[in-house]
Formats: C-alpha cells, structure tokens, sequence
C-alpha cells in the first residue's frame, strides 16, 4: 500500500510539471509579451479587481492571476488526493486522529512539491525558453519592447539633423497640399510618441493618421496632445473602428457616429478631416449603407470633411475598383513599396484619372526586415530613404506614410522629402528583395488563396508573423492571431496543396506552421 502510494504521488508531481509547463507556461509567457485583457478569461474583470486594490501596473494582471490560480489548484488537488491516499493507508493500523495528522502533513508536503513543480515548469519556459529554442523572456525581456522594426540605424549622420519637408502635393479632390511624407502613428503613445509626432509637424509634415485600434486608443490620445497648436494648418485623419477591431456590416448607424464622437474626444478637437473604412477586404464592408448613412451624418455636422478606404489585402483591386465606380471615397490608402504586385500601378492611375482621388502609400518599408539579414546593416542608413524615394517616384502617389517612433526618424526619413530615386537607391532596394526572397508575403497577391482547403487568411497569418517577428510588435501580432476565426493549426494536418502555388517561392506549410508555434496562446 504504502508503494503504491508513492507511485501516485510521484505520477502526481509529473502531471503538475506537465500541466504547468503546456497549460501555464504559455498563460504565463503571455503576461510578459503584454496581451490586452481581453484575451484571457474574464479578463476585463480581473484587471478591474486589480485596480480597485490598488494594483495599477501598465499590463494586463489576467495572466499572472490565471498562472498563479493554476499553480494553487495543483497543490490543492495534490494535497487532496495525497491526503485521501495517507489516511487511508494509516486508518488500516492507526484509526482515529493520528491518521488525520498524518494525512494532512504528508499532503502539504506532496502540495507543495506540486506547487514547485508546475510553477518551476511554467517559468522554465516563460522565462529560460525550454522547449522554444531558448527563447525565453529572462534574457531578452528587456529589449522585446523596442520600437518594432529595424527601422533606425546605429549611426546618426550629422549630415541628416534638421531635415525638414521640401516637397508637397496636392491630396487629389480634397485638394489639400499635404506633406510628401506624412506620419503613422501605429506605435504612437505616451509622452514621447507626442514629443515625436509634434517634431514631425515642426518640421512641416501636415498630415498625422491615426486609429481607436492603434495602441488601443493610446495613439488618439497621444496624437491629441500633439497637435495642440497645429490643428488649424494639418490634415487628421482616424478610421471607422473601435479599440479592438473593425465595425462589423450592419453595425448601427448610432454606433458608427458615437465611435468617431469618441475619437473626437481623444484626438481634442470637434472635427477629422478624413474618416477610412479601416483595412477594408470586403465590399459589403466598403459599401455598407449604415456607415455611409453615419459618415453622411457626420459631414453634415462638420464632424468629418472626407471619406477614404485603407487596403493590404488580396482582394484590394475588388475593392478599389468598387470604390473608385461608387463615386463616394475621396482617398485611398495601400500598401506599395518596391518590388510589389505590379498591378496596383493601374489601380492607383485609376483613382487619380477616373476620380482624383488622393493616394496615400502605406507599408512604404516592406516589412523593414533588415535586422537580422546577414551582409544587409550596412546598408541600413540608406534603406528607409530609398524605400521613401521609390514609392515618391510615382507621380500618381499623393504622400508616403511611415511611423514615426524615435526622434530620430525625423531627420531620417524626411531627408528622402523632395529627393530623386537614384540609381544607388534602387541597388539598395534590389539587395534587399534578394534577400527577403521566398520569406515576404507581398500584400495584394493571394495567388495561393484558392489552393487552401480549409481557406485560411494566409496573407494575414503571415504578415502576423512579421509583426512578431521582424517589426518586434509581439502583442499585435499575437492579437490579430488570435483574433482569427480560423488558425494555421490546421496546416498540421493537410496534405498542403498550396505548396508551390506561391509566386515568389514562399515554402507556405513550412511558414504557416511555424506562425502558429509563435502566435498561438494555447
């Protein structure tokens, strides 16, 4: 009796290690990568108890507490079945309060085993990385929150400081001159994303885009500050959607018009010169009567100047087409960066002649992907200038949007305002695409799209990964993830016919699987 006994309480400290390392590890993992607490359990109430006792930290607390009620569970059910198992070996020679005694002792201390034991396996991988390649938060915790993106250079040539704008164009029918290069404010929050963005304006950018859902709400808010003073001479433009996603079709007129009353409130000022259905990829979404009803609203109230749309997606042509036909949008923002599908030139020409629709470029890095290619850093200074310079080229393009995230980037980019595309440009840009080959999913494309069984979003899959990845916005990714109706957890077991429909060469079952082990959160 007394052997098996041991046996289960040896079994019983192997399922806690097992159960802390698969279960809590990744709960525990996802503490430090900063989730929302919306993606855990109850999370909007466990951060509201948080903050009622005082515990007012810059993260969501729901994944620490969900890690530490995991490992208490496990002790209490240790010491529970240990305690069952002593007591009655004990009763059989020692009836009565002896057994009691000996029961619950040999339980804590089997519960307490158990507690170490699945507390020691979850923080061996959260924070040593076992079983994920080494990755593990206690060597790199410090520098996973930098500015996501190989974006800055080591070096800071004199020669860049003070850079300001020296070109404008004119935004196509809304006929304001904006800025050639205007700022993003994806990243943008807290006081150094307005010290930041407000530099930009004295510099001469006129034009700052910004979103409920960038930096959950911390973007609108930050951008707010920033322009005080500079409102009047700018150009502002936000997006139909709410700190955690887009607003769905059918979404009440009401509810389109109190979004943008919140912006409002954020952003400091009683009106937007642009709204964009934001990351738009369907045409319902596009021509949704409600938010065409509420944007018409708000025209009315002078609330809002102008209507645009904002597409990376496959089915961007559908829905540009659409929109350039409707009449109704005045701008358009996309992705369109060297090297990219070379049917968007068309698109864009069609805007501009058809409607004179203004043309924002976004995605103007290509991923910004230099960190970590090999012979490609000495190439880095000059990298985001020709990446600016080549899309300018274009007549058609009205401004080039980046983020602005470090001081730096001021003198950085703006030193590509006004300049030519030169031959050394377009060297530096054709070194990188050789080097980013059969990785870069280029937006728009969706050549593999029919070939998926299951009918993934591989495009969004993959340029998840990248946010986690290369551009070192690990929450971001890890959110849009899971936000996904249908994951690459699937991809394990398909027989992978999308293999060899990339055009680019893109192993695709290789990078879908390997953007599920770092996206999800089980």
């Amino acid at each position: 009796m007394k052997s098996n006994t041991r046996y289960w309480v040896i079994g019983l400290w192997i399922a806690a290690a097992l159960f802390g390392f698969f279960t809590l590890g990744p709960v525990f993992d996802s503490t430090f990568i900063g989730l929302d607490k919306s993606a855990f359990l109850f999370g909007e109430a466990i951060q509201a108890g948080a903050r009622l006792v005082g515990i007012t930290i810059g993260f969501s607390v729901a994944g620490l507490f969900w890690t530490l009620v995991g490992v208490i569970a496990t002790g209490l059910l240790t010491w529970f079945v240990v305690r069952g198992r002593v007591r009655a070996h004990v009763a059989v020679a020692d009836p009565g309060r002896r057994s009691f005694l000996t029961g619950a002792a040999s339980g804590a201390g089997a519960a307490v085993v158990g507690m170490v034991a699945a507390g020691g396996a979850a923080a061996s991988r959260a924070l040593y990385g076992v079983g994920q390649a080494g990755n593990g938060w206690r060597e790199v915790g410090s520098d996973i929150f930098q500015d996501f993106g190989e974006e800055t250079h080591s070096e800071y040539p004199d020669s860049w400081k003070g850079a300001r704008v020296r070109a404008y164009r004119r935004l196509g029918r809304t006929d304001f001159r904006v800025s050639d290069i205007v700022t993003g404010s994806g990243p943008t929050r807290g006081e150094k994303g307005e010290m930041v963005i407000r530099a930009c304006l004295e510099r001469g950018i006129n034009y700052v885009d910004t979103a409920p859902d960038y930096s959950a709400n911390g973007s609108e808010e930050a951008v707010g500050k920033a322009i005080r003073g500079f409102r009047d001479d700018i150009f502002l433009a936000t997006k139909f959607c709410t700190a955690s996603g887009h607003l769905p079709v059918g979404t009440p007129v009401a509810r389109f018009i109190e979004e943008i009353d919140g912006s409002l409130r954020r952003l400091g000022t009683d009106r937007v010169d642009l709204i964009h259905v934001h990351s738009c990829d369907e045409i319902d979404r596009l021509m949704d009567p409600n938010m065409h009803e509420a944007f018409d609203r708000l025209k009315e109230q002078g609330k809002a100047r102008f209507l645009g749309f904002s597409s990376h997606t496959p089915k961007l042509v559908e829905v540009a087409d659409r929109a350039v036909e409707s009449g109704r949008f005045d701008v358009m923002m996309l992705a369109y960066h060297h090297g990219i599908w070379p049917e968007l030139g068309r698109v864009i020409e069609r805007a501009r002649s058809e409607q004179d629709m203004g043309v924002v470029a976004m995605k103007t890095l290509k991923g910004a992907r230099h960190n970590g290619l090999a012979g490609f850093r000495e190439h880095a200074p000059a990298f985001s200038q020709a990446a600016l310079k080549w899309v300018l080229s274009n007549e058609h393009v009205s401004t080039a949007v980046i983020s602005f995230s470090e001081m730096q980037h001021v003198d950085e980019y703006l030193q590509a305002s006004g300049a030519k595309l030169a031959a050394k440009d377009v060297a530096v840009l054709e070194e990188y695409d050789r080097q980013i080959a059969g990785t870069y999913c280029a937006p728009h494309c969706g050549a593999c799209l029919s070939s998926c069984p299951e009918d993934l979003p591989i495009a969004d899959v993959l340029r998840y990964r990248m946010y986690y990845e290369d551009y070192r916005w690990e929450s971001e990714g890890l959110r849009r993830y899971a936000a996904l109706g249908k994951n690459a957890s699937v991809c394990a077991s398909c027989t992978a016919p999308c293999l060899g429909s990339c055009p680019v060469g893109i192993d695709i079952p290789q990078r879908m699987s390997g953007a599920h082990e770092l996206l999800h959160i089980a």
